[in-house]
Parts: structure tokens; sequence; C-alpha cells
């Protein structure tokens, strides 16, 4: 059986099973304490806790890269606690934390369609899904040089016809290794300014569970991070709102963001990636 499930009802034709989260987000120690690595729009990873985004604290510029000049998004994947990075002309990277060296490892069979990409890590699958504003959604693994890629059923927000535009956020739940664990995938619309659920994932259908509260800018950077001592998840995003980057904490129940703080000029993370299993 899955841990930790209530059930939301997302629409008149929409039930669906998501995992225990705060109807509001917790402004206690439990955030203080969390550590999150960030991405920088100039090819920079820094690190910075989750309460004080203002203090951010330089790693290094990404070195590395092959073939891709600039990463469209980061994740840390379950199954080693590793960080990948993907760029934009799909080459896949382990970035080490230390140094943010980047190493190749796989390569996209498929080329990347859009400006804005949400990237993260199926941990029940092991898959890395790679969403993008242009509707396309993708899975890889990473653990094939060449040829991973699979193209999956384009997003769409129905009963509206076409390709739905503008999601660029992506995280997964119950990042952990538990067999009987279920995972659910969580996007950011940027475009409706909402919090939407893609399930099923494969099939690209999205459903949205409230709205953010703030007009974001096109690109987000999102990530949810599961505590496995109390089962529960807590979702972060960096948005751009009124032309400043800002960190918010927000419910995946309600949608609603809550600011935390801005970034520092000349340190604008775009991307965001939690660390696994903090206390």
């Amino acid at each position: 059986m899955r841990k930790a499930v209530l059930a939301v009802v997302l629409a008149t034709a929409w039930s669906v099973s998501v995992p225990a989260v705060a109807a509001a987000p917790d402004m206690g120690d439990g955030r203080r304490a969390l550590e999150v690595i960030g991405l920088t729009d100039d090819l920079r990873l820094v690190q910075f806790r989750a309460d004080r985004p203002n203090r951010v604290d330089p790693i290094g510029t990404v070195t590395g890269l092959q073939g891709d000049t600039d990463l469209v998004g980061i994740d840390y994947r379950v199954r080693n606690g590793l960080l990948y990075g993907v760029g934009n002309a799909g080459g896949v990277y382990i970035i080490g934390t230390g140094s943010a060296a980047a190493t190749k490892v796989s390569q996209l069979s498929i080329v990347l369609q859009g400006r804005f990409f949400g990237v993260d890590f199926n941990p029940a699958a092991d898959r890395l899904r790679i969403i993008s504003d242009a509707g396309q959604n993708l899975r890889h693994n990473v653990d094939v040089a060449v040829g991973g890629t699979v193209a999956d059923t384009p997003l769409t927000n129905p009963p509206a016809p076409g390709a739905a535009l503008g999601v660029t956020g992506a995280a997964y739940t119950n990042n952990d290794l538990d067999t009987d664990t279920a995972t659910s995938l969580f996007d950011i619309d940027t475009r409706n300014d909402r919090v939407v659920l893609q399930s099923p994932a494969n099939s690209g259908t999205l459903a949205p569970t409230g709205n953010l509260g703030v007009d974001a800018g096109p690109g987000a950077g999102f990530d949810i991070y599961f505590s496995a001592k109390d089962q529960s998840h807590r979702g972060f995003a960096a948005l751009t709102v009124n032309a400043a980057q800002r960190f918010y904490e927000v419910s995946l129940i309600t949608g609603r963001a809550e600011r935390v703080g801005s970034f520092p000029s000349g340190r604008q993370v775009f991307d965001i990636a939690i660390p696994l299993n903090q206390k």
C-alpha cells in the first residue's frame, strides 16, 4: 500500500490521490534546516538555506559541458543521490556539488523543444522527466549513453485542444527507494499561474490543484522535499515576479505560493534541487 496518501478532488471529473502535505506552508524549523542547491542564469551552481534565499553561497561556475552551452535544469537522482543536469543541446551530466564540475553520462536522443524546461527524476521508475513550455514531455534513461529517450504524449489541459503551453516546473513526490511507495508528478503552469498534477505522467494530462496567487514569469524552478521521517512533502519554487527572482514555498494542495525572500542581484537562481535525506 502507498504511504501517506489523502484523496483530493481536483475537478468535477477528476479524483486523484496525492501525498500528505501541509494545507499551508510550514514556516517553522523544518524549512530553516533545509539546504537548497540553485542554478543561476549565468551557469553558476550555488547553495542557500530555504529560509534565507537572500544569502547565496557560490559553489562555482559549471565546467565540463560537451556540445552544450548552458544547462536547462538540475535535479537529484534518488537511486544514487547525485546531482544531474540537462544541457540545452541534450547532454545529461553528473555535477559535483563541491566543484560544479560536470561529467557527461548520457545524451538525449530527441531534440529539446521550447525555451523553459522542468527537469526531475521519477524515483519509482528511475527515469528523468523533462517537460517544456512548448508542451514537450520526455522521459530518459540516464544509464543509456545514447538512445534512451522516449517522447511521451505532449502536455494537455483537457478539454482544451492542442498542447499545453507555459508549463515549466516539474517535481515528483515520495523521493525514496521504497518499492511500496508510489509517486505523483506536479508541475508549475506559469501561463495560468497555477500548480497542476500531471497524471498519468506519460499521457501528459494536466489537472489544476490551485492558483499560485502571484503573476509568475515564464520560467519556474521547482522541487519537492520528501521527509521519510514524517512522510510529508513540501514544495519550493524559484519564480520571477515583478521582474525579480524570488523563492517561494508552494502548497501542493492549494497551489498557493508563499514568498520566503528574494535572491541577491548577480545571483539570480532559475532552478533548484533539494538534497535528499536531510534532517
